[in-house]
């Protein structure tokens, strides 16, 4: 069986390509791929359950499923007896969980992050459901309607494995350890409200610390795509095309607010001595 690809192979120039310029810098910091999937997870409260059916026996049976997280990140599930994925858990607990994250209007959906937690689907012990409530209905309050139904039961899912794919040439299995161990970013509910303040209040520092700060003298525009508690990324264009950038804070930012005075100094710097000089 031929070897798996670690990597995409990406033309020279084209996006988060190789591209000409002077030797790269040490890699900023960034969020481990087990924050990555935490984060994502957190972030969103639907997903699609996969288990395996009854009938025809054997064959993965997809539905979507709103889920709650316990401490550890598993999912909590709120399920009729009637459902089909309940009826193929109680037979067989072997299942998947798809989480993803929302795609931008006009964006490349296969560039936005997805995680895939592999586990089994058991039901909530007795004692854990005043916990495994309280959690779902602070996730899904609409839920509040048939949370009492006697049909319904609480099921979790237990990670046992994650395949992650944060878009093209990004992706790695992580270990249920290390993702009950991540913490999501703080700055993930703040961060479409920074990348859109960015790109439309300050879009010519972008272009000057792709210039200054992250070797890139060439950059014509930049626009930020992702910013976390370690750094952001930004698409940077010049005359060789376009690629993606990313510069990490001076120190871990956990507030909308310490983005703003990192972003302030970081600009500061790139316009210090050596960038008068440079024009």
């Amino acid at each position: 069986m031929p070897e798996r690809p670690s990597g995409h192979d990406v033309p020279t120039g084209a996006e988060g390509g190789p591209a000409a310029g002077p030797a790269p810098l040490p890699p900023p910091p960034e969020p481990s791929h087990a924050e990555r999937c935490r984060t994502l997870v957190a972030s969103q409260s639907r997903g699609t359950l996969c288990t395996l059916a009854v009938e025809p026996a054997g064959y993965p049976y997809g539905s979507v499923a709103s889920y709650a997280l316990d401490a550890d990140g598993n999912p909590l599930l709120f399920v009729s007896q009637m459902a089909e994925h309940t009826q193929n858990a109680l037979r067989d607990p072997r299942s998947s969980f798809l989480a993803t994250e929302p795609v931008p209007d006009g964006a490349d959906p296969l560039a936005s992050g997805r995680a895939t937690l592999l586990g089994d689907l058991l039901e909530v012990a007795d004692a854990d459901r005043p916990d495994v409530r309280e959690r779902y209905l602070a996730a899904i309050p609409t839920a509040a309607y048939y949370i009492d139904f006697g049909d319904f039961t609480f099921f979790r899912l237990t990670v046992r494995d994650i395949r992650y794919v944060g878009g093209y040439g990004r992706m790695s299995w992580v270990g249920a350890a290390a993702y009950a161990a991540a913490e999501p970013d703080p700055l993930a509910e703040a961060a479409a409200g920074i990348i859109g303040h960015m790109n439309a209040d300050h879009a010519e520092a972008q272009v000057l610390l792709c210039r200054h700060a992250a070797g890139r003298p060439d950059t014509t525009e930049a626009s930020m795509s992702a910013v976390d508690r370690y750094g952001f990324e930004m698409v940077a264009v010049s005359p060789a095309g376009r690629a993606a950038v990313r510069l990490g804070f001076p120190e871990p930012c956990a507030t909308p607010e310490a983005v703003r005075k990192a972003m302030v100094a970081m600009v500061n710097e790139a316009r210090g001595p050596s960038t008068a000089a440079g024009g």
